[in-house]
């Protein structure tokens, strides 16, 4: 989640069931339960299935998807809701910028075709990629995007310098390889993952070449929640207990 200087709340993803409602209330008042901006990296259920409890608790003013479709209930549902309430949206078709407010931006990087309504077996090539920009501050996310992606990103020459990286897909040994760190050069690295998944995420691969580059990893298995404060020119990491 982010929250913005004029308060503004941005949601991307919403984890694989409805803690996401808890994760949200020490941020989100009760008497203003509104998500400015919702962002769906792609339909998998383990990032979709909390937004569908978002969407049937809080006021969503806008909603940003790549367009991919998908036959599985929880999506069936979410796209539901989300007509029910008539929620503008914005599928991403191209690479593009869109400006939140003063100083605050995303460049949506991936991908930068038109899917609309395509359903595919591997849907983490198709996640969106995005990075926002605060000031000189700048943090990517990169949803379940692999190594193909990263390849065609560091060969169109798009600028990837962030201080903190969202590591791709938990940290699985099929994306943030070391010619990526070199392209991004973050100061963080935030893997989101469960405690003892059954995946072995974060892959030993992934977490090597973070040591390598010198880049502090943090990982929510171990820490919990992971907080960070930016005025615009320098970061800070907060305590999990600090509210924002």
């Amino acid at each position: 989640m982010v929250k913005t200087p004029k308060d503004k709340n941005i949601l991307i993803d919403g984890g694989p069931d409805r803690n996401i409602i808890y994760k949200l209330s020490p941020y989100i008042p009760q008497n203003k339960r509104t998500i400015d901006l919702m962002i769906l990296t792609h339909p998998d259920i383990d990032h979709l299935t909390g937004l569908n409890e978002v969407l049937e608790r809080y006021e969503v003013k806008n909603i940003i998807y790549n367009g991919v479709g998908d036959d599985d209930p929880v999506y069936k549902e979410w796209q539901s809701l989300k007509e029910n309430k008539k929620i503008p949206f914005l599928i991403i078709k191209e690479r593009e910028r869109l400006n939140i407010e003063n100083n605050l931006y995303f460049d949506f990087f991936w991908p930068k075709e038109d899917l609309t309504g395509k359903d595919f077996d591997n849907d983490n090539f198709y996640s969106l990629m995005m990075k926002m920009n605060f000031g000189s501050n700048s943090v990517l996310f990169t949803g379940d995007t692999e190594k193909e992606v990263e390849d065609i990103l560091i060969k169109d020459n798009v600028n990837l310098k962030s201080d903190i990286l969202k590591v791709s897909h938990h940290g699985s040994k099929n994306a943030t390889t070391l010619d990526f760190l070199e392209k991004i050069k973050p100061i963080y690295a935030v893997i989101s993952v469960g405690k003892d998944n059954s995946f072995g995420h974060p892959s030993f691969r992934v977490i090597n070449n973070l040591e390598r580059m010198g880049i502090t990893t943090l990982r929510t298995d171990e820490i919990g929640d992971i907080i960070f404060i930016s005025n615009g020119q320098s970061i800070k990491l907060l305590n999990k207990e600090h509210k924002i």
